[in-house]
């Protein structure tokens, strides 16, 4: 499963990199639906702004979380940690769709997914990462090519 996170985020990844780019105003939903009316402000007021710098550090990030999810023992735990932090803060922040704020309505389309996500990693922080995928891959290979 924390194999299949790295796809995610390396997914959103490139996604975040094309939009910071070359959509960077689809980032200003965001703000608009975040629980906190502080961060509603500091998003228009200083997220907006520098979006395309903010934007691009979240693509960065994402790579991060690959490379880490990617490896093995405890670097996979803090790739997971930094997943879940990340997904804590989008369920405060929401995922941008329209809906009046802190109604069920607005939490099944703002914040259940993250919440969800969240569940399905925790169990994660109970298997062990002995192997990292590049040394999986290469292990593969050899017993292939001795077959």
């Amino acid at each position: 499963m924390a194999r299949v996170l790295a796809l995610w985020y390396l997914g959103g990844s490139l996604i975040h990199f094309e939009c910071a780019l070359n959509r960077p105003q689809v980032y200003v939903r965001f703000g608009q639906t975040a629980l906190d009316p502080a961060m509603r402000h500091i998003w228009a007021a200083f997220v907006m702004p520098h979006i395309t710098a903010f934007a691009l550090l979240l693509a960065a990030f994402e790579l991060a979380v690959v490379v880490l999810l990617l490896s093995k023992g405890r670097a996979v735990t803090v790739g997971l940690t930094a997943s879940l932090a990340f997904n804590l803060f989008l369920v405060q922040l929401g995922l941008g769709y329209a809906a009046v704020p802190n109604s069920l309505r607005d939490f099944a389309v703002n914040r259940l997914a993250n919440v969800l996500f969240i569940l399905l990693q925790l169990p994660l922080y109970w298997v062990r990462f002995d192997r990292s995928v590049p040394n999986l891959v290469r292990a593969r290979f050899r017993s292939s090519k001795s077959v």
